[in-house]
């Protein structure tokens, strides 16, 4: 990847293509190339205005094609110059950061855990508290959140007014 003036938008995202999952186009004929057709890829990190960042768990992303081997990529990025064989078949995929994507949030767990407790408030089916609670993707700025998801939780009774806080709390 050459340097250009908005390299600075550039997210490369790294990881493997899941070989299980397919994406079938709705109709014949409407994918390019072979392995150029979109495919579903599991994404460990990403790189972003010159820093890499893991993610917390691995997740699924919709990619395009096969991707590039990560070592080829003149970009940060996780453990490239490791001789690990994990690091050596790590691809990437390049996207503008304003370009649109698919981001599936894989959980595991007993059905209880994952299903019951979501569809009757929490609660699950025993009348048990869930516990293990789950956030993804949140990004704080100054006094704004943004992108964040969360799962699995329950609050009940918190009250929060006329709070501060900074790096010194």
């Amino acid at each position: 990847m050459s340097e250009k003036l908005n390299s600075s938008s550039t997210i490369v995202l790294y990881g493997k293509i899941v070989e299980d999952l397919k994406v079938v186009p709705e109709k014949k004929g409407t994918s390019g190339p072979a392995g150029s057709g979109p495919a579903i890829a599991r994404i460990y990190g990403f790189s972003f205005g010159g820093a890499y960042y893991e993610m917390g768990s691995a997740v699924l992303f919709a990619v395009e094609g096969k991707g590039e081997l990560a070592s080829k990529v003149e970009v940060p990025g996780p453990g490239l110059d490791d001789d690990d064989p994990f690091y050596k078949s790590l691809r990437c995929w390049s996207y503008d950061k304003s370009a649109q994507t698919l981001r599936m949030d894989l959980d595991t767990g007993t059905f209880e855990q994952v299903l019951l407790s979501d569809a009757d408030g929490g609660m699950g089916v025993s009348g048990a508290r869930v516990s293990g609670a789950r956030v993804s993707g949140a990004r704080v700025s100054g006094a704004r959140v943004s992108g964040a998801r969360v799962s699995g939780a329950r609050i009940s009774g918190a009250r929060l007014s006329g709070a501060r806080g900074d790096a010194s709390d």
